[in-house]
């Protein structure tokens, strides 16, 4: 954690979900939307990797292809798979 900042090492490729955070407070101050190309996919999971400094490729179970620049998504752990 750094200034305020919360860093989160994530290992890549890892397992993935599609999530909804409107409403939701993700910075301090700020709510979050989720943009409309990803909507019909909230509750999905899939596979992320990272594509490069910046980028993440998330193919999702169904073979549809998003990025992380277009969506929520979280980590999910073995345990968490539906």
């Amino acid at each position: 954690m750094r200034a305020g900042k919360v860093e989160m090492e994530i290992e890549y490729p890892t397992r993935c979900e599609i999530i909804d955070v409107t409403g939701v407070e993700v910075f301090p101050g700020v709510l979050g939307d989720i943009p409309d190309v990803s909507k019909q996919h909230i509750g999905k999971q899939g596979l992320a990797e990272k594509i490069d400094d910046l980028s993440v490729r998330i193919t999702l179970d169904d073979g549809t292809i998003i990025y992380g620049y277009e969506c929520w998504w979280k980590p999910i752990r073995e345990k968490e798979q539906g």
